[in-house]
């Protein structure tokens, strides 16, 4: 089997917002079902690791993005495992529409065991041994994501101009195979209470208008707790200069999700 591999989607009007646009959280999840389809065929995807108790979980993302394709139009995804380092496994991404590179991506995961959850270090094994390319992607470091201060938590409850708070529990719909909150959810519940609108301003309006002084959206999340059903979240979100930072932590406290959205 190839080590990098390509796939279409084609975009439809269910994976659209009002703006006749990508959704960004469907975009994460052509990634996600990207690495579940090619590890799958090189034989180190679900199908083998549930067969030892384990699971792939996604613990960072980043990605670089000049355009979001409309409907008809075929978003090609070729990824690749760049490698695989200690416990952690690096696969790489870059997007396209109508020929023209739209976007970059670094993704970061983890294998974890379904039955204590615990990270599994299983890389020695056949089936990883041969799968990495060793090829990295123009993406730069994702910026460091510290937590919110109290201080600023108690200001964004208070629903102002510089941000706000808004709870969600975590119900069915939100649960993926594993058991958990879906990673392309905890996207959509920080879109959910802040969309990025004036970042989005300026973007191409068609691929073909796509250069590399365009301007696009840079887009950082970090995994940090899984959330389960029946579980209460708060969603912060805060608006700086060309950028929203929000944080999704449990109502005991604990960070469960970071992200980043900032114009590049």
């Amino acid at each position: 089997m190839a080590k990098v591999n390509r796939l279409d989607y084609t975009i439809q009007y269910q994976d659209l917002d009002q703006n006749y646009r990508l959704r960004l959280y469907t975009l994460e999840n052509y990634l996600l079902n990207a690495a579940g389809i090619v590890a799958d065929r090189g034989g180190f995807g679900m199908h083998y690791l549930i067969g030892q108790n384990c699971t792939w979980v996604l613990t960072n993302l980043s990605l670089e993005l000049s355009y979001l394709p409309t409907v008809d139009e075929v978003l090609t995804v070729e990824t690749w495992v760049e490698q695989n380092i200690h416990m952690l496994s690096v696969r790489n991404y870059r997007l396209y529409v109508s020929g023209k590179l739209i976007g970059k991506v670094k993704s970061v995961w983890a294998i974890i065991s379904t039955i204590d959850r615990t990270a599994q270090s299983i890389f020695d094994q056949p089936a990883f041994l041969d799968i990495a390319t060793g090829e990295t992607v123009d993406v730069t470091r994702a910026p460091r994501l510290t937590p919110l201060t109290e201080d600023t938590r108690t200001l964004l409850k208070e629903n102002n101009d510089l941000g706000g708070c808004f709870r969600h529990t975590v119900v069915y719909s939100d649960i993926d195979y594993n058991g958990h909150c879906n990673s392309c959810k905890y996207l959509e519940f920080m879109l959910n209470a802040c969309e990025p609108i004036e970042l989005k301003k300026g973007l191409p309006a068609t691929a073909e208008e796509v250069t590399t002084d365009s301007l696009g959206l840079r887009i950082d999340i970090k995994y940090a707790k899984e959330i389960r059903r029946g579980d209460e979240v708060d969603i912060f979100y805060l608006r700086q200069t060309d950028e929203i930072i929000y944080e999704i932590r449990t109502l005991q406290g604990e960070v469960s999700c970071q992200a980043r959205i900032a114009k590049k």
